[in-house]
């Protein structure tokens, strides 16, 4: 009987193993090849403009020099606190619906649908959608239009989150419930939701690192001047000179919050 080395199928299966993973291991030191150029660029080429004017001062005309993202930050931070105020409880009241109340309803199947759309909908989508029902129609561009396009990002993600949360729920925790005479709205706000808070409040994180870096939406809803800046950013942009200026940009009229 041939030792299993010695079988030519066993050779041939450990040489195709071999390369495989020589392979996996090449790929995986381009990638980081890669990635550390791009980490060493950002630290060496940006952390000798990190200074007080950056979070101190706004953003400058197109083409100055100097200036900071002051208006930027606090325009980001402004427009993520109120859709979190808004597609917090619509998501976490969707989610207690679909999981409690329809699981064999035909809204809840329709819910799900559009949820799943909503979720891998281009945010540039969405922002056109806000613009033509909002602002094409009261004529002025407003940081609410902006926080209302990006809650329509957050809401999925915080719907599918509680959702998919609540139905880890055991069933015998919901029957004890029952059983102790619990109405069905207390067992799904008190008993379900409460023993896992800690992924619904993961996935309105989630919606918030997803609708945080979105730039598409807000460019139409919230920035008066972007038709004037476009071409002189997109110059920017392509030359790498300035990445903030797009963000910056659409928050330079929050004051109309």
């Amino acid at each position: 009987m041939k030792k299993p080395e010695m079988n030519p199928v066993y050779r041939r299966r450990l040489w195709k193993h071999r390369i495989g993973i020589a392979l996996s291991f090449f790929a995986m030191a381009v990638g980081l090849f890669f990635l550390m150029w791009i980490l060493l660029t950002l630290v060496v080429k940006g952390v000798g403009a990190i200074d007080m004017a950056m979070f101190t001062q706004t953003t400058p005309a197109p083409g100055s020099e100097g200036g900071g993202l002051m208006n930027a930050i606090v325009g980001s931070l402004l427009m993520v606190s109120v859709a979190v105020f808004i597609s917090t409880p619509i998501g976490i009241l969707a989610g207690i619906y679909l999981a409690e109340y329809g699981e064999v309803s035909w809204f809840a199947k329709v819910t799900r649908f559009v949820t799943d759309i909503m979720l891998s909908a281009p945010s540039i989508v969405i922002g056109l959608f806000v613009y033509a029902i909002y602002v094409a129609n009261v004529h002025h561009f407003s940081g609410w239009a902006g926080s209302f396009a990006i809650s329509l990002i957050a809401i999925p993600v915080v719907v599918r989150t509680t959702d998919n949360m609540l139905n880890l729920v055991p069933t015998s925790l919901r029957e004890a419930a029952f059983a102790l005479g619990a109405p069905r709205w207390r067992v799904a706000t008190f008993v379900r939701l409460r023993a896992v808070k800690a992924g619904v409040i993961t996935g309105v994180l989630l919606a918030i690192a997803r609708i945080s870096g979105e730039t598409a939406p807000l460019l139409c809803k919230s920035s008066a001047q972007f038709s004037a800046v476009c071409p002189p950013m997109v110059g920017k942009i392509a030359s790498g000179r300035s990445l903030s200026m797009m963000r910056s940009t659409t928050c330079q009229v929050i004051g109309s919050i």
